[in-house]
């Protein structure tokens, strides 16, 4: 593709890499139009995986396209110098190449020619993607003109021009075949070079041209594990087989997906060296990782069991997405009060949306028999609604059906789509089932409407997401004051930001006591209601016996609830019924394995019960699910910070607050600053918590640990007992901070400071009792 020059830019005196184009290349005007197109559009880009383009144009007869000058060596140089790559290399800069392809394609860019020659890694580790646009220079002709009969010749590592475009053993067999191309082509080519990177060899050899071509088209390449001395993981396995589909439909659809899976694979194997190296001596390997399973905590299924996956948006209108989602999470809940049948908790179901997953897979991760998907277009004020029972263990349909109707018949279309599946299941439905999973809560359209929304934006975790949910369940209730599960969800609202720190409880009980107890007026049989009144016995009013009755009412109301179970274990762990807490917490993670937010809470049950290897493995489950979840790096800080590991413990917490800014997280960075001996970043990060207390509200509680970090036991003691007055939630669980294990942040000798006593007995946490009196089995 020319020559390249190490060159002065003397207008901005910078050195530059200067591509001069062939002459015999630049002949064809219009495919010198499209090229220029291209690359001004690649010179757009601004990634710092994608070399810069600072000009394109012409001299003298001859085109040249000025670059950054980059100082490294080409992946071919690397395989060359060094043969294969260990698997974190390997991830490392397959990462990096899915990121610039993410972040081209977002802009419409395709490269169409990713190989060893055109990535190129600096000595720094960047790696830097060459030639955006130089591909529309070496056009195919049209595919008809392919002479595929023509006597071979040896196989060149460039590509032949005139002929296909691409490097021959990176084409997709989409390319090969001389069709259009696309990101999809990008991806597939990415996947033959981490193929490559990790054996030595391309997936796909043929001693032509033509050899080659036919087995892109039409062979598999050798397993990967065949060809590699470094042992491989199973899931770097199943990533690049899904590059190198041949059906284009199963591959990654988007580079960003194929990124994300790299990036979570990379954090995971990251996070397992550093356990390796931060873990106590006398732990053996297994306990270091061990995971808390559904499969090995829960006895054999004997019920007919069924996931609901997320119904597929088909409208026109990418916001009717709310509506999607809550058609699913409303057949679910209504399945889930069947007491014959297992349903699969919405976090867990919905954490296959937009992945392309076989039904079979779906239902070995969900321990389940039967799925439930559908699709929904709506159009107006009418409505489309296709839903499908798939048997998971060989895809065979047991019932389907299409409803056309209007949006004031979503009630009857839920009714109906519910009976029919526990007909096809054969489900006997005992008592007074039948009335409870056609029970509505309202009848109110425009009230439901608007209450969808509100989920819909609350499972988005951010704190503007988390207003809207607020405001849109406030104006559901303005169309029905009588919708219970809008007054609990409002509740929920409350419940969450006074225990994260963002709200002061003491200025939101009235409104948050008032959401619960209305919900519980309306409808006591809704056990969310039940749970949100717990939570305010538990956290705010600190009445044992009343919160005990409220979580195990809220259980006995559904019993399929995973954030009843897992709350509920919390509570217990903090009374010190351990036994107790661990099965709860166990019940939770079989019915909702997959949420980030169910292993989060219970491995802090598990850090409360010093079941620290426990909660060390649903941290790396947690990494495996979401590689960004922040909650991961929380509890991993706190259980280095546990073990006496303080810089590592300063790195997870860092790394939490890269991922999103939380009130509880820059405490504990404060307080793990402080235990690191870092005391000037530790008052720094208490500026910050006072700068927060007065523009809106920092609990008490937050600024007391930072001080416990630094030692400054007067000031800690001072900040608790305001936590005392303010009714910070997580006081709650100052025994268990302070006297579980190591004493994860206060340490052992804050337990034999009579002020302690002090701040548990006006806290109402009783010191020498066994609480089994508080409230009834």
């Amino acid at each position: 593709m020319g020559e390249v020059y190490l060159a002065e830019d003397t207008t901005l005196s910078r050195r530059v890499a200067l591509k001069l184009l062939p002459h015999e290349q630049t002949q064809n005007e219009e495919r010198v139009r499209r090229f220029k197109q291209e690359a001004k559009a690649a010179s757009a880009l601004n990634h710092p995986n994608i070399l810069t383009i600072h000009e394109v144009g012409e001299a003298e007869g001859r085109h040249f396209i000025a670059t950054e000058f980059s100082d490294g060596e080409t992946l071919r140089a690397s395989f060359r110098r060094a043969g294969r790559m260990k698997t974190n290399e390997a991830l490392n800069v397959a990462a990096q190449v899915a990121s610039a392809l993410a972040a081209a394609h977002e802009a419409g860019i395709v490269h169409r020619d990713i190989k060893p020659e055109n990535i190129m890694i600096r000595r720094d580790g960047y790696v830097k993607v060459l030639d955006f646009g130089l591909a529309k220079l070496t056009e195919t002709v049209a595919p008809q003109s392919v002479d595929t009969s023509a006597p071979t010749k040896p196989l060149a590592a460039h590509t032949d021009t005139g002929v296909v475009l691409g490097t021959a053993q990176y084409m997709s067999p989409e390319q090969a075949r001389g069709l259009t191309v696309d990101a999809l082509t990008d991806i597939w080519s990415s996947g033959c070079v981490l193929y490559e990177m990790l054996t030595g060899r391309a997936p796909f050899a043929g001693e032509t041209v033509t050899d080659m071509l036919v087995a892109i088209v039409g062979r598999e390449p050798p397993p990967l594990k065949s060809l590699t001395i470094e042992e491989i993981p199973d899931e770097l396995d199943w990533i690049i087989t899904k590059t190198l589909r041949k059906d284009r439909e199963e591959r990654y659809q988007t580079s960003k997906e194929l990124l994300v899976d790299l990036l979570r694979l990379k954090e995971r194997l990251e996070f397992e060296a550093r356990l390796e190296r931060a873990s106590p001596p006398n732990k053996s390997a297994e306990a270091k990782t061990q995971i808390i399973r559904a499969e090995t905590t829960a006895p054999a299924e004997t019920r007919n069991s069924i996931a609901v996956l997320p119904f597929a948006n088909m409208s026109a209108d990418a916001e009717n997405e709310y509506l999607c989602d809550g058609l699913a999470e409303e057949l679910l809940n209504a399945l889930a009060k069947i007491e014959d049948l297992k349903v699969a908790a919405r976090t867990s179901a919905f954490s296959f949306k937009n992945k392309n997953v076989e039904v079979s897979e779906i239902g070995k991760a969900l321990r389940v028999e039967t799925i439930l998907e559908g699709s929904v277009r709506k159009s107006g004020n009418r409505l489309r609604i296709t839903v499908q029972l798939v048997n998971a263990a060989d895809g065979y349909h047991l019932w389907s059906e299409r409803y056309d109707r209007e949006v004031k018949d979503i009630f009857d279309i839920q009714d109906e789509i519910t009976l029919a599946v526990v007909n096809a299941l054969k489900v006997k439905l005992l008592g007074e089932e039948k009335a409870a999973i056609l029970k509505r809560y309202t009848y109110n359209t425009e009230a439901y409407e608007l209450y969808l929304k509100g989920l819909h934006h609350s499972y988005r975790w951010t704190d503007e997401s988390y207003r809207k949910s607020l405001e849109y369940f406030e104006k559901a209730l303005e169309k029905d004051p009588e919708f219970a599960p809008a007054h609990a969800k409002i509740a929920d609202y409350y419940s969450f930001h006074s225990h994260v720190g963002g709200l002061s409880p003491n200025e939101i009980i009235l409104k948050w006591r008032a959401a619960a107890q209305r919900a519980l007026a309306i409808d006591e049989g809704l056990a969310d209601a039940h749970l949100a009144m717990a939570h305010i016995y538990f956290y705010y009013d600190r009445d044992w016996a009343k919160a005990g009755r409220e979580f195990q009412r809220a259980v006995e109301l559904n019993p399929n609830s995973a954030q009843a179970h897992k709350h509920y274990g919390l509570f217990l762990s903090s009374r010190e019924r351990f036994d107790q807490a661990l099965a709860e917490g166990k019940k939770a993670l079989e019915l909702d394995p997959l949420s980030v937010a169910v292993n989060f809470v219970v491995s802090w049950t598990y850090l409360y019960v010093d079941r620290f290897d426990d909660a060390l493995g649903l941290v790396r489950l947690m990494r495996e699910l979401d590689a960004n979840a922040p909650q991961s790096y929380w509890l991993e800080g706190n259980l280095l910070v546990a073990n006496g590991k303080y810089e590592g413990a300063v790195e997870a917490f860092q790394k939490s607050l890269t991922l999103g800014v939380n009130q509880m997280a820059l405490s504990m960075l404060g307080c793990a600053y402080g235990l690191a001996g870092r005391s000037d970043e530790a008052l720094e990060i208490l500026a910050q918590l006072f700068e927060m207390r007065e523009q809106q509200y920092a609990a008490a509680f937050n600024i007391a640990r930072v001080y416990a970090g630094l030692g400054d036991k007067d000031n800690a003691f001072e900040w608790l007992e305001k936590a005392v007055e303010e009714r910070n939630a997580e006081l709650v669980h100052l025994k268990r901070l302070v006297e579980a294990g190591a004493g994860v942040y206060f340490g052992k000798n804050f337990s034999a400071d009579p002020r302690y006593h002090r701040i548990l007995r006006r806290a109402g946490l009783l010191t020498n009792e066994r609480y089994s009196h508080e409230f009834a089995q």
